[in-house]
């Protein structure tokens, strides 16, 4: 049962978890800063008002700042990227290498993250590589703290003659398990086993359990595509904020690796 003290509680973690000021505070929950800032200091008792607001709040809880904007310039490649995880979708990819492309935007569109991605590089294999380490990296800087998150997901996903099944556990831990078969088809420039190691620098640098299989299917374009696919449906699951534990680290050491 959620006691006024309890709420209060969930409250103020919501807030320190987020780096909301206590006029952002406010305004979610639908009273003034100084009554806000008097109820969570404890210097008045919380009222209706407060409690109806802040109920709410937690039901439906709205993440903000879950974003992140990297570069990465090498003698190799150059890499530009901005992520966000509480996104619609949107997607803007040029890696030039249009296969990848088309990939990147199925992970964008079906995790219903937004991605803006420019991407140049003096091989593909450089490029897909430094590419899945940026956006490794955007993701575990997107999550902080990962407080609240549901943390593990998984999803089957089929395109025609294709199945495959990916999971992840968004723990803190960077590490693959992959079976995914590819018949070295170079997907117009775009090499299969790049699939494979997309994946693998994508785990270690995201810091998440990433175990992903080719269930069966014969055509690689149909199997790289539904492996993006489950990833973003995944990575949307598993990012979501669980309103039961808002502002609590998902684990029993009450410790992520960040």
């Amino acid at each position: 049962m959620n006691t006024p003290e309890l709420v209060l509680q969930k409250i103020i973690q919501l807030q320190e978890g987020n780096g909301f000021s206590d006029q952002q505070m406010a305004d979610k929950i639908g009273c003034s800063r100084p009554l806000y800032q008097r109820t969570r200091t404890g210097r008045i008792p919380m009222g209706g008002t407060f409690l109806k607001g802040a109920m709410k709040l937690l039901e439906t809880p709205v993440i903000e700042g879950r974003k992140a904007v990297l570069k990465r310039d090498t003698s190799e490649t150059n890499i530009s990227v901005e992520l966000s995880i509480d996104g619609t979708g949107s997607y803007s990819v040029n890696t030039g290498v249009k296969m990848f492309d088309h990939m990147i935007s199925q992970l964008a569109r079906h995790g219903l993250f937004d991605i803006k991605l420019s991407a140049t590089g003096n091989d593909v294999h450089h490029l897909v590589e430094d590419v899945a380490i940026c956006l490794g990296q955007a993701f575990n800087q997107a999550l902080g703290e990962k407080r609240g998150i549901v943390r593990m997901a998984d999803a089957a996903v089929p395109m025609d003659e294709t199945l495959v099944n990916v999971a992840v556990d968004i723990g803190g831990r960077g590490y693959s398990v992959l079976n995914c078969n590819f018949s070295n088809n170079d997907m117009a420039g775009f090499p299969g086993d790049l699939v494979r190691h997309f994946l693998e620098s994508f785990a270690i640098e995201a810091r998440m359990n990433l175990h992903a299989s080719v269930v069966y299917g014969t055509n690689d374009h149909h199997k790289a595509e539904a492996l993006f696919k489950a990833l973003g449906r995944v990575l949307d699951a598993a990012t979501k904020i669980d309103p039961r534990i808002v502002g609590e680290l998902p684990s029993t050491k009450a410790y992520l690796e960040s």
